[in-house]
This record gives structure tokens, sequence and C-alpha cells, in this order.
């Protein structure tokens, strides 16, 4: 059911009413990419924040909660619930504070410690044996190809003006399978899939590991370990050094035991490399969409980077058919976009278009 802002707004009233908080004074916090808004809660010396997730619209408040009380059950820090109103899209959440890693990597705090503390969270996620054993969806061919067609549908008309035809998608589609259908098998994990610094926070009065806070992990789904540190180190919003990705790559081996240059090492790596060219794909499709969809354009800043990252990628052999796919079809695919460049009536058509082709996964 569709309600009106001064509806939501009467809602989110009585949710802060009934969970103890009337009289508090209340402060919008920034929006991101999603549909969720946050409020602080400020009573005297006490604070926490409310999420508003309305129901249909935004990720569902009762997969945040279910997630984040089985990440801590596993040993790492996120908000403690002290009221929900699942049904209506409510949670009253404790308050991290404003230590983001993408707020102190700004104000300098050294970057090698704060990537160290996160492998390290990664860490002793990945070390829980029941990491795993909660009811989220699977991270199957058919999810993969789904988030890498928002690029095919939305960043390639973004760059070049028209669609894709039929056959181009399909083959699209096709280069994609045969990269993964090739991958050796993994254990399955929980993936966060939004493992960044904007997501991590430093909390104070608490040491180790639990001294990083999670925030924004109800996409989490069911799938390969090696995605959340490639998350991490490659970074769509930021630029982080070669020297550095590396290093916490082998942080993060050493700690889980894993030999680099054994099979084991090797299938995780071959893993990462067509991880990240698939998100990064994901993510050119997810920033122009933000654009020609949505209106917001302070994503297409980092078109440049995320390309760059994703043509690195597709250097590895493991991914040459999708490197073969974008030589044939789109071998200009690296470029800086600019707002004035993108005809957006025209990018909506074409999604709408090329959303509705069938594909095929065989």
């Amino acid at each position: 059911m569709n309600i009106t802002a001064d509806q939501r707004e009467q809602q989110r009233i009585a949710f802060i009413k009934n969970a103890g908080w009337e009289g508090a004074a209340v402060e919008a916090l920034p929006v991101d990419a999603s549909a969720r808004c946050y409020f602080r809660l400020t009573k005297g010396r006490e604070t926490r924040i409310v999420m508003d997730a309305p129901p249909g619209i935004a990720e569902p408040v009762a997969v945040f909660a279910q997630v984040g009380r089985h990440l801590f059950s596993c040993g790492v820090s996120t908000p403690v619930i002290h009221h929900e109103d699942i049904e209506n899209g409510f949670l009253l959440l404790e308050d991290f504070g404003d230590k983001t890693y993408a707020k102190l990597l700004k104000a300098g705090w050294d970057e090698e410690k704060l990537y160290e503390l996160a492998v390290d969270v990664l860490v002793t996620m990945h070390s829980s044996q029941k990491l795993a054993q909660i009811d989220m969806p699977p991270y199957d061919l058919a999810f993969l190809i789904k988030e890498a067609l928002i690029m095919a549908d939305w960043y390639i008309p973004s760059v070049k003006g028209e669609a894709l035809s039929v056959e181009a998608r399909q083959d699209y589609v096709s280069a994609w399978c045969q990269v993964f259908k090739s991958l050796p098998e993994l254990p399955i994990t929980l993936v966060l899939r939004d493992f960044h610094i904007d997501n991590l926070m430093i909390l104070d009065g608490r040491e180790g590991v639990a001294s990083c806070g999670l925030l924004d992990f109800q996409t989490a789904v069911l799938g390969a370990a090696p995605y959340d540190l490639m998350s991490l180190v490659e970074d769509a919003r930021r630029d982080i050094d070669d020297g550095l990705r590396i290093r916490m790559i082998n942080r993060y081996l050493k700690a889980m035991e894993i030999d680099r240059e054994s099979d084991e090492g090797q299938t995780f790596m071959s893993w990462y490399y067509v991880l990240s060219a698939q998100r990064h794909a994901k993510v050119l499709g997810l920033f122009t969409r933000l654009y020609s969809r949505d209106q917001k354009d302070a994503y297409l800043k980092h078109v440049k980077r995320v390309s760059s990252l994703m043509s690195i990628s597709l250097q590895n052999d493991i991914l040459k058919p999708v490197k073969s796919w974008f030589d044939t079809y789109f071998p200009d695919y690296v470029v800086e976009l600019e707002s004035q460049t993108i005809d957006q009536e025209k990018v909506l058509r074409s999604a709408t278009l090329t959303e509705g082709y069938p594909v095929s996964l065989s």
C-alpha cells in the first residue's frame, strides 16, 4: 500500500513513542543510494538510530535483523536492536556514532591499520563454523548473471547511446556462463555483498575485531568467500594502492591458512578475479541507473575508476570469454562519464526494452 510522506512520518513518530523515546530530538541523517533513511534520536546523553525502510520499497528490516543477530553470534559487531516494528519497516538501533572508515581515512587515519582490521573481521566471520547456517538466497548462476546484466542494460546505452541487440545480449550472458561454469567449487559461506569502507565503523571503547562495526548487510546471500574481500580492496568509490591490495589479500590468505600457490589458493584467486569483474560490471550499471532512473548523479564520478578496475580483472585468463565479448561488442568501455553526455530518456527506453529480452543460461 502506498502512503504519503506525511503518513510515513506519523508512523515513524508512533514507532518512536512506542519505543520509549517520545520527546527525543530527531536528526535526519544523510541518505545513500538505497530507499532506506535513518534518523538519530538524542535524549540527554543517550542516542539511538531509527532505520526507516518502507515495506515494498526498501530491503525488509526483518532481513537486517536476522543477519545482524547472526553476524553478532559469529563474533563481529553489528548494531544491537532495541525495538522493532517489522510489519511497518522500523528498527531502533544502537548508535555506532559517526566514525565511518570513509571519514577516518579522509581525516588521515592509518590506512594500513584500518584495512588490516577490516580483513581481520572477515577472517573472524569466515572462521566461524556457523556463518553459513542461515537461510538466505543462494548467490547462484542466475543471480550472478542478473547482476551482470545491469551493466548491459544501463551502462552500455549510457555510453553508446543505443541498446544492445538480442543476440549481443545473449552472447554476453553466454560468456559469463562459460566463465562461471569453468570455476572449481568453493565452500559456501555468508556473503555480505557491501563490505567496504562506507559500511565499516570504528567503535570507541572496544578492542580488536569488536572495534570494527558493520552496517548495511541486509542484501547478504550464500556464496563464495572471496567476494567480500574483493569488495573491500577493489572499492568503487576510492582509489586503493596495488601494494595495499596485495598485502590485504595475503593477510587474509595467511590467516585462513591458504597457500596462494596451492590448488586451494589458485581456486580462491580465480573466484576473486571473476567476482571482481562481475561486481564492477554490476556497479557500472547501478551507478548509471541511479542517474537515469533515480536522478542521482553523485555516482557518475566513480565510473572511470570502476571501469578501469573491471579492465584489469578482465586481463585474467579465466575471463577470456567475457573479455572477448567486450573486444567484439564494446571495446571502449573504460570512460569518464558526465551527466551532460547521457540522454536519460533514451537510456530509460533502452533499458526497458533490453530488460525484457529472454536469455538462456545453458
